[in-house]
């Protein structure tokens, strides 16, 4: 089984409008309530910091950035008091009785500068992102695996999850082995491997990937195979699991059940 190759700009850009807008949606139900999946944070938090991440991100794809711009405290005026609440937040004091009126429309405006600062964007453009992939259409890739993964935090938080788009779930399972896994054993706090393989086969459509750990490298194909675990269930639910959302309700395991664990030592954060 060959790579494929990403999505196109369109299908990016698409995921990032409705992802952050069914996220916004969730916020409006319950801004107060934790986020199990981001247990440190509530809603309100979760929304910060995304629209946070939204307008970072924007700022550095409107300058072709080859160095990383900080983001300055004028992002954060057209919500009066945000940046103070958030200061509080950062420090572990989340004040959810004033949270500040205006967050989920300044969270709303912040995808909007998303969207235009990549609608104007080539997929090839040069723009520094932290993978080392420097292209525009790694922008609106990663972009769009933030706001889906998060949109479903919140989803999931407030009690009314919808479903995740196919072809950003086969995606995300890529963008997982290819991305996540280099930099969580570069920059995490990863165990060493001790040739542990693991062989994840999606059950509705195709899609099977064998991965082995050995010290610091990580062999990935895509291809059928025996592994000392095997981790069988629908494309969602591997994709959930692999981004550290699902748990194995709805995935069956094979082998070394103890392995399960040991993926979260071997990709930190995942």
């Amino acid at each position: 089984m060959t790579q494929p190759e990403s999505l196109t700009k369109e299908q990016y850009l698409q995921a990032i409008a409705e992802n952050s807008a069914l996220l916004a949606a969730a916020a409006r139900r319950s801004m107060t309530v934790n986020v199990p999946t981001c247990p440190a944070w509530s809603v309100a938090e979760l929304v910060a910091h995304i629209g946070e991440v939204q307008r970072f991100w924007a700022l550095q794809v409107r300058e072709r950035a080859r160095e990383f711009i900080a983001l300055p405290p004028s992002a954060f005026e057209a919500c009066p008091g945000l940046l103070p609440w958030l200061d509080g937040a950062d420090a572990g004091n989340p004040d959810l009785e004033h949270i500040p009126e205006g967050l989920i429309p300044w969270f709303e405006g912040a995808t909007v500068e998303l969207m235009d600062a990549l609608e104007g964007t080539g997929p090839e453009e040069e723009i520094r992102h932290w993978s080392g992939d420097n292209r525009g259409i790694t922008h609106m890739r990663n972009q769009a695996m933030e706001a889906t993964v998060h949109r479903w935090d919140a989803e999931h938080a407030t009690g009314e999850i919808s479903p995740l788009d196919p072809a950003i779930v086969a995606d995300g399972i890529e963008q997982h082995f290819d991305v996540q896994i280099p930099a969580a054993r570069t920059w995490g706090k990863p165990i060493a491997g001790s040739g542990e393989t693991y062989h994840f086969h999606a059950t509705d459509a195709p899609g099977e990937w064998l991965i082995r750990f050995d010290g610091n490298d990580v062999t990935i194909r895509r291809e059928h195979g025996k592994g000392d675990i095997a981790i069988r269930g629908p494309m969602e639910d591997l994709f959930l699991w692999l981004w550290g959302r699902g748990g194995t309700e709805n995935i069956d395991v094979y082998g070394d059940v103890a392995l399960l664990e040991r993926y979260r030592q071997l990709v930190p954060g995942s």
